[in-house]
C-alpha cells in the first residue's frame, strides 16, 4: 500500500521515507531522530487542520489573559424539555403533599419515607434543566497544560491536566449510555499516571473531534 505524500515525523518534522512507514503493522519510523510512532496517530493529527477549520455549533473559542478558552454549552430545547418535567413533576408532588398533610389520617414515617426518593427526583430533574440552561464546559488551555470546568457561571468543578510532547489523545467509547446509544469520551493520556477522561456530555461528534484536534495542537 501507498504510503500518504508529505508526511513527517511528529517529533522532528523530517519527512518520512515510503519504505518506514508499514500501515498494515500501524508503524512508522524516523531515520533522521529514531523515533517509532503509530501510523493511524499521524493521519489523525495531519487531518486536525482540516477539523480546526469549522468551529461547531455551540461552542465559542476565545483568547483571554488566561489562555485559549473552549467553551461549550448543551441545547436550549434539552434544558426546556427537562424544565417542563421538572415543573411538571414537582407541582403534582408539592399539591399531593399538600393535600395528604391536610388529611386527619395522617400517613405513617413509613409512608412519608416512600415519597423521598420521588422528591429526590424532582430535585435532581430540575437540576439537570438549570444546568442544560444556565451551564458550560470550558477549557482553558495553554502550551503543555490545561483546566477543564463545569458548572453554571462560577459555581463548579475544576480538573487540572497535562498536555505532554508525545501524549495521545484519542476518542473512545466510554461505559455510559443514553438511549441505546453509547456514549464517547475524550481520553488525555498522561504521564506515568491514570489518563483524564472527559466528554461525555458533549452531544456532538464533530464538537468531540474539535476538541481532541485543539488538544493535540496545544501539546508541548
Amino acid at each position: 500500500m501507498t504510503a500518504p505524500v508529505e508526511l513527517k515525523c511528529p517529533q522532528c518534522g523530517a519527512p518520512l521515507a515510503m519504505e518506514d512507514v508499514n500501515v498494515a503493522a500501524d508503524v512508522i519510523l524516523c531515520r533522521s531522530c529514531n523515533c517509532t510512532g503509530k501510523f493511524s496517530d499521524l493521519v489523525r493529527e495531519k487531518n486536525d487542520e482540516e477539523i480546526l477549520e469549522t468551529l461547531p455549533c455551540r461552542m465559542k473559542v476565545m483568547k483571554t489573559p488566561r489562555g485559549l478558552e473552549v467553551t461549550y454549552r448543551k441545547s436550549k430545547a434539552i434544558g426546556f424539555f427537562f424544565l417542563f418535567f421538572a415543573l411538571f413533576w414537582n407541582g403534582f408532588l408539592c399539591i399531593f403533599l399538600f393535600s395528604s398533610s391536610g388529611n386527619e389520617r395522617a400517613g405513617s414515617l413509613v409512608e412519608q419515607l416512600f415519597f423521598i426518593p420521588f422528591i429526590l427526583v424532582g430535585i435532581g430533574v430540575l437540576a439537570g434543566a438549570v444546568y442544560a440552561l444556565f451551564g458550560r464546559m470550558t477549557l482553558t488551555l495553554n502550551p503543555g497544560r490545561g483546566e477543564l470546568f463545569r458548572g453554571v457561571g462560577d459555581m463548579g468543578r475544576r480538573q487540572k491536566f497535562l498536555l505532554a510532547r508525545d501524549a495521545r489523545i484519542t476518542i473512545e467509547d466510554s461505559s455510559m449510555r443514553q438511549n441505546d446509544r453509547v456514549l464517547r469520551k475524550i481520553v488525555v493520556e498522561q504521564p506515568g499516571g491514570k489518563p483524564f477522561q472527559f466528554g461525555t456530555g458533549i452531544a456532538e461528534d464533530e464538537a468531540q473531534q474539535y476538541v481532541a484536534a485543539l488538544l493535540r495542537q496545544m501539546r508541548d
